[in-house]
């Protein structure tokens, strides 16, 4: 009965922007006619694995191996149809804490039962950030994503089109490389530009 057992997934996203967070549902399949125990002989019933490449650049399993624990194995009644597994949400940063950097991904998941390892996989894209440039042609208050090199002292942010100041302290963000920045752009009172900083992080390497 065990292979009667699926998997599939779905991502939901509000933008194809870096740092702007990624839906994953994950929901199994029985297509026998009667209810499927599957035994799991951990906590973990599934692990979700981003790849770039052959490369996983982040993983919903943890970094170190398990510690042995006292939860006994359990097991999960599935019956027959899709049964939702779990609504994950992936801040789009890498296992070192970095924004992913653009381009296409592979989202994988895998059922960590007994005996049976079924996964399914949905390609996602992300594209590049937006020009600084174009923060002035743009509403103020939509959320975006730029990048560049940030200056701690005039407290800016520089990409190849230009420059703007952002209102949030970054005290621990990089110089030497660039970092992707989620926020929107709002108008100073001498009708300037600025960008309000919701979330910002280093971008990784292709």
């Amino acid at each position: 009965m065990l292979a009667a057992v699926t998997l599939s997934l779905q991502v939901q996203r509000a933008t194809l922007d870096l740092l702007d967070g990624l839906n994953i549902e994950i929901a199994a399949h029985n297509s026998a006619g009667i209810p499927v125990d599957v035994r799991f002989t951990e906590p973990l019933e599934y692990a979700i694995d981003v790849l770039h490449g052959a490369d996983v650049v982040w993983t919903s399993t943890p970094a170190t191996p398990s510690q042995p624990t006292s939860v006994p194995p359990h097991t999960k009644r599935l019956l027959p149809g899709p049964s939702v597994l779990a609504i994950y949400i992936w801040n789009e940063e890498t296992k070192d804490n970095a924004s992913v950097a653009p381009g296409d991904y592979v989202v994988r998941v895998r059922l960590l039962g007994d005996g049976i390892t079924p996964q399914a996989t949905v390609n996602v894209h992300f594209i590049s950030p937006t020009p600084i440039s174009a923060l002035g042609a743009l509403h103020l208050g939509d959320a975006l994503t730029i990048a560049g090199r940030f200056d701690p002292v005039a407290q800016t942010l520089t990409d190849t089109t230009g420059n703007v100041k952002l209102t949030k302290r970054l005290p621990t963000a990089p110089t030497d490389e660039p970092i992707a920045v989620r926020g929107y752009s709002i108008a100073l009172p001498d009708r300037t530009r600025a960008f309000f900083v919701e979330r910002w992080a280093r971008i990784a390497k292709p």
